[in-house]
């Protein structure tokens, strides 16, 4: 079974829509922010899995295409440019569209926009420096676009460096660069710890400064790349000891983001758990879950499966849809404070319905039609 296969994996679009929903789900909660309570703030952790999740997944899938192209054959700057031309036509134009709507939408509200907006043409604004307040969903995309330029050239290079090693195979090397890429993070994190010298850190100081900065964050991909080599090389045991793998990771979630917060491990205390630990922790947990979600057959119940597909076909444009646009345009027409329980929950669920059906506009007119070129010119 094929990573390259090109007709749908249940079980992938199942780990997509969830993540999806996490994410909105957690964003949701914003209606509610006056409550503060622990419920609220404890649902803070979906979001973030969430897109911890989109991390893993997109590079299980990446990672898969330029695992069998690194194996197959001699990879060719030819086999480069396809490569970036099929991601980009798939990236690119959703996400300008909405970096000029959010541009339009701050000019019009009188929004200050940052100085370094023209970064956001390039995905620089959060590469090395703290990530700007401004369409904050970008910053993922950012990871997730360097890692689409440079893993690629990683790969060529390896390859024509490698090509008349015989004592090495392909799939080895494909691993240990993988390998190299998660350690190469993991030093840059001890060094940022080493370097940290906030007296009041705290989460949003650290997710600004740390977890939404592309040259920390990397690695996060590259889980998922490490998952394709285990998945490639050993497909019959890992699929037999997927239900162990699954376990596991949801043991390794579970005590990385509730018991040992619990137990006061807080990043005012242990900052350098948060700042080298937590994250690695999560993407090897999301990594081992993995295996068990991809072989997730179909529901016998038709409605749900297509319910399910559904909502991983428009996960890009919800992503992109839900938070800084949708939300932030329902806040500027509404005084949620001021509304009673019963009110904030019609908001919720009008908040979900136009996510869902706007996305679903979205990927019908937008989105789809631009895939359907990629397809035709690549064809």
């Amino acid at each position: 079974m094929s990573l390259t296969r090109k007709h749908r994996i249940f079980g992938l679009d199942v780990m997509r829509a969830t993540a999806i929903c996490m994410v909105v789900f957690a964003h949701s909660m914003y209606f509610f922010k006056d409550y503060n309570n622990a419920y609220i703030r404890f649902l803070d952790i979906f979001g973030f899995l969430g897109v911890e999740i989109f991390f893993v997944l997109s590079g299980f899938l990446i990672g898969g295409i330029l695992f069998h192209l690194f194996k197959s054959k001699d990879v060719s700057v030819k086999d480069l440019k396809q490569f970036w031309i099929r991601r980009w036509f798939r990236t690119l134009p959703l996400y300008f569209l909405f970096l000029i709507v959010n541009i339009l939408v701050a000019l019009i509200v009188g929004y200050k926009l940052p100085q370094v907006i023209w970064k956001y043409a390039f995905f620089l604004h959060n590469f090395s420096n703290v990530q700007p307040s401004f369409f904050p969903e970008s910053w993922s995309l950012s990871v997730e676009e360097y890692s689409y330029l440079l893993a690629p050239i990683g790969i060529y290079f390896i390859s024509k460096i490698t090509a008349k090693v015989k004592d090495i195979s392909k799939e080895k090397v494909f691993f240990l660069a993988s390998l190299f890429v998660v350690i190469f993070c993991l030093i840059l994190k001890i060094i940022y710890n080493a370097n940290q010298t906030i007296r009041q850190y705290d989460l949003e100081i650290w997710n600004t400064n740390l977890k939404a900065i592309v040259i920390y964050r990397l690695d996060a991909i590259f889980y998922g790349f490490i998952m394709v080599y285990f998945f490639e090389v050993n497909q019959i045991f890992i699929k037999q000891i997927r239900k162990y793998l699954f376990i596991i990771g949801l043991i390794l979630i579970f005590i990385t983001n509730i018991i040992l917060p619990s137990l006061g491990v807080s990043i005012q205390f242990y900052p350098w758990f948060w700042n080298i630990i937590y994250l690695p922790l999560n993407s090897v947990a999301i990594a081992l879950m993995l295996p068990f979600l991809y072989f997730i057959k179909k529901p016998r119940y038709e409605n749900i499966s297509q319910i399910i597909t559904r909502i991983s076909l428009y996960s890009y444009s919800m992503y992109l849809l839900h938070y800084t646009f949708l939300l932030y345009i329902m806040d500027l027409i509404i005084d949620f404070n001021r509304l009673g329980v019963f009110e904030r929950i019609i908001c919720l669920i009008t908040y979900i319905l136009l996510t869902y059906y706007g996305s679903k506009m979205i990927y019908t007119f937008f989105e789809k039609p631009i895939t359907d070129i990629r397809d035709t010119l690549s064809s």
